[in-house]
């Protein structure tokens, strides 16, 4: 009998980090209560810290004791995994195959309704289990990845021969892994070195419809999602670089006064991508969950490039004279954590009545100090979307 637990070095971790956690979440639950605290907190912002808190708490401990129960062990005749709210057993004649995912190891059973049984690759040790496994038994990945290959090759929609299937196969792998370089490229452009900056923008705006031509060209040789267990490449890569570099840049460059006539053409963007891509796609069967959380992570990518679409194209191509109004920086900070944004809080001026805060270059906030005066550029927007910029 073999027995894996938790890693030493993971254990220890959480013995330590889990405690202090506890404390420091107990510390959020009693502040109400203190009063020198408390006078300094907005008291509705209690009904969100306590419940967090409670839920954080409840979890650490959790973890403590699944870090002192959690095991895996591998018997005579059988496999079984302890943790602290379920035991799972099968027996070696049970196991079908066994796959790898994120930071566990599934094992998966010929017995219907059996429940998986995953091992986390955090065990001590877990080499050897995958050392076992492998020579014991399939990795399920790689025999549903030639299944899928066996079936493609055998269908005729994909060509007259094998041959040609496979030729056609090989051209969509490459196509795929084409767009895929291109898309991080171009969002990486977009949202870093956006120069020349109309070029780096059309760029980002045009390629995700070469996407969708290219994966509707294929006919399902072509995934949108990244999945192992399939020999079908994906463009997931194509996408997410340039629909994330075009939003950001939206986000980073554009303050939108009013956004009332940005949601109406950016839907239609979205479902119009979502039904050209969805549209006779045997991908998406709609038949399991993960099939609505996929098209529910398309979606997202496409909400992005439909908002940095419209709010970019809506400034690149305004024609209208810009109104210039004066104002006063009242403040200003740097907002830090996966990347660095610079605001601005600026006295009212025409159109806005009240304090605002407004994001700006690095460059603006470093050169203008608190009581300057800034000029406020406002532009009506090629769709109507106003917005302005805050210059010296």
């Amino acid at each position: 009998m073999r027995t894996y637990k938790l890693a030493k070095g993971w254990a220890i971790f959480i013995y330590i980090s889990a405690p202090l956690f506890i404390a420091l979440f107990s510390w959020v639950i009693i502040m109400p209560f203190v009063p020198s605290v408390n006078d300094d907190i907005n008291p509705n912002l209690f009904w969100i810290f306590i419940p967090v808190s409670l839920a954080m708490i409840t979890l650490m401990v959790v973890g403590i004791l699944d870090a002192m129960k959690s095991k895996f062990v591998i018997d005579n005749e059988k496999i079984y995994t302890v943790s602290t709210f379920s035991n799972r057993q099968m027996m070696f004649n049970e196991i079908r195959g066994y796959r790898m995912i994120d930071k566990y190891i599934v094992v998966e059973s010929n017995v219907e309704g059996r429940k998986k049984i995953k091992i986390s690759t955090y065990f001590s040790k877990v080499s050897e289990v995958e050392v076992w496994l492998n020579d014991n038994y399939s990795d399920l990945d790689v025999v549903d990845a030639m299944q899928e290959k066996e079936e493609i090759l055998n269908n005729d929609e994909f060509g007259f021969t094998v041959e040609d299937r496979e030729e056609r196969l090989s051209k969509a792998s490459k196509a795929a892994q084409i767009l895929n370089i291109v898309g991080i490229l171009i969002g990486a452009w977009t949202l870093f070195f956006p120069n020349p900056y109309n070029l780096a923008i059309l760029a980002s705006v045009v390629f995700p419809m070469i996407c969708v031509v290219v994966f509707k060209y294929f006919r399902g040789l072509i995934r949108i999602d990244e999945k192992s267990g399939t020999t079908s490449p994906t463009i997931f890569w194509a996408f997410f670089g340039s629909c994330m570099g075009l939003c950001l840049r939206a986000l980073l460059d554009y303050n939108i006064f009013d956004y009332s006539n940005i949601w109406k053409p950016m839907m239609c963007i979205a479902l119009t991508y979502i039904v050209i891509v969805v549209a006779g796609n045997k991908e998406f069967k709609f038949n399991k969950v993960e099939d609505y959380f996929k098209i529910l992570g398309f979606l997202l990518f496409i909400i992005g490039y439909s908002y940095g679409s419209v709010v970019t194209l809506n400034s690149l191509y305004d024609t209208s004279n810009p109104e210039v109004f004066g104002s006063t920086i009242l403040n200003k900070r740097i907002s830090s954590g996966k990347s660095t944004t610079y605001y601005f809080e600026l006295s009212p001026w025409n159109y806005q009545k009240e304090i605002d805060e407004v994001s700006v270059s690095k460059e603006l906030y470093e050169k203008l100090e608190k009581n300057d005066s800034v000029n406020i550029y406002f532009m009506t927007g090629r769709f109507d979307i106003p917005y302005f910029e805050v210059t010296e």
